[in-house]
C-alpha cells in the first residue's frame, strides 16, 4: 500500500531468494536502470547439435566416474557383493533359502552402491532429519549434478539464476513406503516431498538456483532414455 505496486500472487515463487526479490522490487520501484545488469546470456543456435560437456555416474563396484566404469568393463570385474551394512536392514533375518518364504530374499548378494548413505547434507543446506527422510535417488542426483557441472569446468554457483534445465529419469518411488512402515515420527513432515519422484528434478534446480525447466520422467525402464 505504501508503494502503490500491484504485486503478483506468485511473487515469492518467481523470486525465491531475498536478493532476487529485492532486485525485482527495486526494478519495479525505481526502474531497471537502477539495478546492476548481469552478464549477457548467450543464446545457442537452435540447429546446433547437442554437446556432451560433462558426465558422471554411480554404479556398483565403486564406479563413480566414467573412467572408473570403463576400467570395470575393460577388466571384466565382478561387482556383485554382500548386502550393504549401512542401510538399517535386518541382515540376519533378511536372507532365507526358500524363495517362497514371505518377506525375505533367497539371494544374499547383489550389485549395491555401498556408500549411498554417505551424503553430505550440510553441504547442500539440508538438515539431518530431512536428509534421512530423503529418497537416496534425490541425494545421489544432487551429488552427481554438482559433480558433473564441475567436471564440465563450470562453477556450479555461477549457474544460479540461469535458464538451465534439469531432466531426470526416475522409476522407483518405494523409499517412502519403508519410512512409513516404522520410521521415526519426526521424519513424517518430510516424507511426502522427500519420497516423491516428481521432486527429484526440482530438488536439483532449487539447490543450484536454476530457473529453466525441471522435469522428472517416469516411463519405467525407459525413463532415462526418454528424459534425454
Amino acid at each position: 500500500s505504501v508503494t502503490g505496486l500491484r504485486l503478483p500472487a506468485t511473487m515469492v515463487f518467481d523470486y525465491p531468494t531475498p536478493h532476487a526479490l529485492a532486485t525485482y522490487l527495486c526494478t519495479r520501484l525505481v526502474g531497471e536502470s537502477a539495478v546492476a545488469r548481469g552478464p549477457a546470456m548467450t543464446v545457442a543456435d537452435s540447429g546446433e547439435p547437442i554437446a556432451i560437456v560433462g558426465m558422471t555416474c554411480r554404479f556398483p563396484g565403486g564406479a563413480t566416474s566414467p573412467e572408473k566404469l570403463w576400467e570395470l568393463v575393460a577388466s571384466g570385474q565382478d561387482v556383485i557383493g554382500e548386502f550393504p551394512t549401512g542401510r538399517g536392514w535386518d541382515l540376519d533375518g533378511l536372507f532365507h533359502p526358500d524363495p517362497d518364504h514371505p518377506g525375505t530374499s533367497y539371494a544374499n548378494e547383489g550389485g549395491f552402491l555401498h556408500d549411498a548413505d554417505a551424503f553430505d547434507a550440510g553441504f547442500f543446506g539440508i538438515n539431518p532429519r530431512e536428509a534421512l527422510a530423503t529418497d537416496p535417488q534425490q541425494r545421489l542426483l544432487l551429488e552427481a549434478a554438482w559433480e558433473v557441472v564441475e567436471r564440465a569446468g563450470i562453477d556450479p554457483v555461477s549457474l544460479k539464476g540461469s535458464p538451465t534445465g534439469v531432466y531426470a529419469g526416475v522409476m522407483y518411488h518405494d523409499y517412502a513406503a519403508g519410512l512409513s512402515s516404522g520410521a521415526d515420527s519426526k521424519l513424517e513432515g518430510y516424507a511426502m516431498l522427500a519420497g516423491s519422484g516428481s521432486v527429484v528434478s526440482g530438488r536439483v534446480a532449487y539447490t543450484l538456483g536454476l530457473e529453466g525447466p525441471a522435469v522428472t520422467v517416469d516411463t519405467a525402464c525407459s525413463s532415462s532414455l526418454v528424459a534425454m
